[in-house]
């Protein structure tokens, strides 16, 4: 499986993954499938990239070829919290949205509060987690020569 370690690959993978779901699921998929069905094929999109990024995205010292634990969503647990504080807001604001949104709304508003709320779920679990147990590294290798001194003549 492919391995993204260096920020700005994971930056372009978010952007081009966030941008391909929203061209896929604005302009495409809302005019092919009824509403039902384009709310589940659309969340079904969404945690579809969160699950490749998370497989897919490896940390500064963190091993590269052997497959994250299960439970495992981020490299550090910092990076958890904070993923999860947003995708907690997203679940606020989904709530908030089947409450006192329009009616053909509520399906779509409530099934993404749900993925919302479950990805946050996973992601502060994970943190919790990986604080208990402290995250396994391995050695960086350098990224440049070692400079030789030769001696002054």
């Amino acid at each position: 499986m492919l391995r993204l370690r260096k920020t700005r690959w994971k930056i372009a993978y978010i952007a081009i993954g966030v941008g391909s779901l929203f061209v896929f699921n604005g302009g495409i998929l809302s005019h092919l499938l009824p509403d039902p069905i384009y709310a589940v094929v659309a969340n079904l999109l969404t945690v579809l990239l969160y699950f490749v990024g998370v497989r897919s995205f490896r940390g500064a010292g963190e091993p590269i070829e052997p497959p994250r634990a299960r439970w495992r969503m981020t490299s550090r647990p910092r990076a958890g919290f904070v993923i999860g504080s947003l995708l907690f807001l997203s679940f606020a604001d989904g709530v908030f949205v089947a409450i006192s949104g329009p009616s053909d709304l509520k399906f779509a508003s409530v099934l993404s509060a749900i993925v919302d709320a479950t990805l946050a779920f996973f992601y502060f679990r994970s943190s919790i987690l990986l604080r208990r147990e402290p995250p396994q590294t391995v050695e960086e290798a350098p990224h440049w020569k070692q400079i030789r001194r030769q001696p002054l003549r």
